[in-house]
């Protein structure tokens, strides 16, 4: 069977003949129930021949089901070894350097692994670069996410990212963001967004 087209959007129910409906198994660990649970929504499975950019895609839609499913972290770590053929290497090395492995660290590392250093270089850059343009904040908030991946050292440390978010606004959002002390990054995605909605009324 061909690999699932990427950027499909992920079905919120299982597949029609899926087994996710059928009589549970009083033996089955929590985890096993789980998994079973999440490939009845039949997400995408590589084999590592895929293109680095389809490999992306695919896990792009692997995190929209895990967000749909309001998986914690822990279990997208578990899950996710099952469908991506670079898991184990990925998991492997952050294990042998002794890191804990969050959802955050693992992609982090995993595009590392996956993309060559001239790519990753060239992603860094634009996302340096980014500014929000003609983009409304949703759209500025996804292609600044899109392109974060590639830059580990900032993915780690919340401050920085708020920083470089918020210096990439439009002037005009940017005065009324760039006001009072800022908690996290979340919170100045939240003063961006009110920052547009009261200016759009305007």
């Amino acid at each position: 069977m061909p690999p699932r087209r990427a950027g499909v959007p992920v079905r919120l129910v299982p597949e029609q003949g899926s087994t996710s409906n059928d009589p549970m198994d009083v033996t089955a660990t929590p985890m096993e129930t789980l998994l079973k649970w999440f490939q009845s929504f039949k997400p995408p499975t590589l084999k590592g021949t895929e293109s680095a950019i389809y490999c992306e895609s695919c896990l792009d839609d692997i995190e929209m089901l895990f967000e749909s499913l309001d998986y914690t972290d822990e279990c997208r770590v578990k899950l996710i070894g099952h469908q991506l053929h670079e898991v184990a290497k990925t998991k492997r090395a952050l294990e042998h350097r002794g890191t804990e492995i969050t959802w955050k660290v693992f992609k982090a590392e995993f595009y590392q692994r996956l993309f060559p250093v001239s790519y990753r270089k060239d992603k860094g850059a634009e996302f340096a670069n980014l500014k929000q343009g003609q983009l409304n904040i949703e759209e500025y908030m996804a292609k600044f996410s899109k392109l974060l991946r590639y830059t580990p050292h900032v993915a780690e440390n919340d401050e920085v990212i708020a920083d470089q978010f918020i210096n990439g606004l439009n002037p005009d959002i940017f005065t009324l963001v760039n006001t009072g002390r800022l908690n996290n990054f979340a919170d100045a995605l939240n003063r961006a967004k009110g920052a547009e909605a009261g200016l759009s009324k305007q």
